[in-house]
């Protein structure tokens, strides 16, 4: 009888109940819940079995132990004195669900290179199995890549079972190769980044590998990263399989590592790879993995991997844990440290903020709030090393600015010293000004007197213009967008001097020119004015992108609020260039004028660069970022 979804659930059910008993007590509630089908029992005990052997090798290597070639482990007496493809077998280095891998040498030949045989061990020939043998086979066969186990050769045995030939991998499980090297953080991603190279290769291929955990992933003594066990992999197309197809891989994949939607028998795309790519690198970087299931029953698996949230791995790194298997030593905070860096404190502070929030992106049980690609995942730590902000985390101005100052320190020093020298010069400039302007302001002229002013005003608007521009990260689209709009607020800056003197609320100090608006058409201003509108349009946008259209109004009302209060303190006390008319009514009026001109600027920069819920932020900064 065909094992339907319905059935299925009945063998889970049956299954889970006997995780609840006893080992002595699990064939007699098996015989009990299903005393008329012989094959839910079967299938039953066949989990049970598996999970067993999942106990034991659950970070095992399929095609290497990690011991030299020299210790012998006893072949199977099925196995024994066995010559397959040319090849005789020398002893069993791993073993799986379905089959087992046997470590051979050429019978016959000069090289003796030797090489891991996998086989289908006898009794496990359903014709389920045989499937996926058989496509496993093929798969290995598309790949061709240096970071996964290379297919050699393949087969029947004269028993009429499948196996095949590939290269010997002698390597240990990639976090225990990483502990007992003591690699530190920085060094472990390196290395994690070529796995993702390898499954990147196969995502490109349409091979989704659905079953990665440490034990599929080898490194060998030279420090090569290889891939392992395609036996549960799926070629993502037309033709996969149906439900029970899908949910029948239940039980072959390995639960911890396992994403959500495997674990629910949802649809599996790249996405599932990310997810599990996420537990791995997690717990290569704390030691934890990110739940605590030690021997936790399968219902209580799903529940938590589908429903919990996993701890911040700058968090769990603190906890003593226990570890699974037959391992008997806890995991402890001054062991996690040792192998990586050293101290607690450091690892915290390395794990912290841009390593939380990657972890955390690819663990995310939604996947398409995950990463969108393994590629994706990959850039995010390749950033996080070269100190660029990632987009993991929240792209904040503080953020930005820690990361520019992580990777520039020298420069960064030395701009801050320049620029506080230019400040204390400018404002002792402008101070030195007043001084002047007041013993010979009937003597000089009005454009000598402000030249100074000029001078500073076109070092502040540069400086704030490409600063807003590196910290929005604006496309040049946006910059373009944001220049025209500063022309036009440009415009009306000018037509609020002139309306100011029409109404009598603006002069100038000098009786030659009493129209204000002449002292602000020199041609350095009227340059650099439009600049200095960009960049306040520039702040508006990323405003709107984070708060709306009511936090941009907010921002627009209170800087025109600003400038209409700020200049009457300036000009009329500070410079005294120009006298100002005191009262409400002139500050409104002021007000209005800059307003306007700030919104007719932000309206014409979303004509030229769309509105700002649609910026990706995608870009790497053509500023230097």
């Amino acid at each position: 009888m065909a094992m339907t979804p319905e059935r299925f659930k009945r063998v889970r059910a049956i299954y889970e109940a006997a995780l609840e008993v006893g080992p002595l007590e699990r064939g007699a509630l098996v015989a009990r819940e299903a005393p008329d089908d012989d094959e839910i029992r079967g299938e039953v005990e066949r989990l049970l079995q598996s999970r067993e052997l999942v106990t034991d090798w659950l970070n095992e290597p399929l095609l290497g132990s990690g011991k030299s070639s020299g210790d012998s482990a006893r072949l199977p007496a099925w196995w024994e004195n066995r010559h397959i493809g040319g090849y005789c077998l020398l002893q069993e280095v791993g073993s799986g669900g379905m089959g087992s891998v046997y470590l051979a040498e050429p019978v016959t030949g000069t090289f003796r290179r030797r090489v891991a045989i996998k086989l289908i061990r006898p009794g496990m020939n359903s014709e389920e199995i045989l499937d996926r043998f058989r496509r496993e086979r093929e798969i290995l066969a598309s790949l061709d890549h240096p970071n996964i186990a290379r297919l050699i050769d393949g087969g029947e045995t004269e028993d009429g079972l499948p196996y095949f030939i590939m290269e010997f991998v002698d390597g240990q499980p990639i976090h225990r190769w990483c502990d007992e090297h003591r690699l530190t953080v920085s060094q472990r991603l390196e290395l994690f980044r070529s796995v993702c190279g390898a499954v990147k290769y196969a995502h490109q291929r349409l091979v989704v590998h659905r079953d990665l955990k440490p034990g599929n992933i080898l490194v060998t003594a030279d420090g090569m990263v290889k891939l392992l066990d395609f036996g549960i992999a799926k070629v993502i197309g037309p033709a996969a399989g149906d439900q029970a197809e899908t949910v029948s891989r239940l039980f072959a994949m390995t639960p911890e590592y396992a994403s959500p939607e495997q674990l629910k028998g949802e649809s599996v795309t790249t996405m599932t790879d990310v997810y599990s790519l996420g537990v791995v690198l997690y717990e290569l970087l704390t030691g934890h993995r990110p739940y605590g299931l030690v021997r936790a029953a399968m219902h209580e698996v799903v529940r938590v991997i589908s429903e919990e949230e996993p701890t911040r791995p700058s968090l769990i790194i603190g906890k003593t844990e226990p570890r699974g298997g037959d391992q008997s030593e806890p995991i402890t905070p001054e062991r996690v440290s040792a192998v990586r860096e050293g101290d607690l404190n450091r690892l915290r502070k390395r794990l912290e903020g841009d390593l939380d929030s990657i972890l955390l992106t690819a663990l995310r049980k939604e996947p398409s709030r995950r990463y969108s690609s393994v590629d994706a995942f990959a850039e995010d730590l390749e950033r996080h090393l070269e100190h660029v902000p990632v987009s993991a985390r929240e792209d904040s101005f503080w953020y930005r600015t820690s990361r520019f100052v992580r990777r520039h320190p020298g420069g960064v020093t030395v701009g801050v010293v320049i620029l506080l020298s230019n400040l204390v010069g400018m404002f002792t400039t402008l101070w030195e000004g007043r001084l002047v302007i007041e013993a010979t302001k009937h003597t000089l002229s009005d454009q000598a007197v402000i030249a100074p002013e000029i001078a500073v005003f076109s070092y502040v608007c540069l400086l704030v213009f490409a600063a807003a521009a590196f910290f929005t990260r604006a496309t040049w689209l946006r910059l373009l967008g944001a220049t025209v709009g500063g022309l036009l607020f440009t415009l009306a800056w000018l037509l609020r001097w002139r309306a100011g003197y029409s109404m009598g609320w603006w002069r100038s100090a000098f009786p030659g020119t009493p129209d204000p608006t002449v002292l602000f058409l020199h041609p350095a201003r009227l340059l650099l004015m439009p600049l200095f509108g960009a960049a306040l349009l520039l702040v508006s946008w990323r405003i709107a992108r984070r708060f709306g259209w009511l936090g941009c109004a907010l921002y627009i009302l209170l800087l025109g609020a600003n400038f209409a209060v700020r200049d009457r303190v300036y000009w009329d006390y500070l410079m005294r260039v120009l006298v100002a008319t005191p009262g409400i009514g002139p500050i409104v009026i002021d007000a209005t004028f800059i307003v306007s001109g700030l919104a007719l600027g932000h309206f014409t920069m979303r004509l030229v660069a769309g509105p700002a819920r649609l910026d990706s932020l995608a870009r790497r900064d053509h500023l230097g970022c």
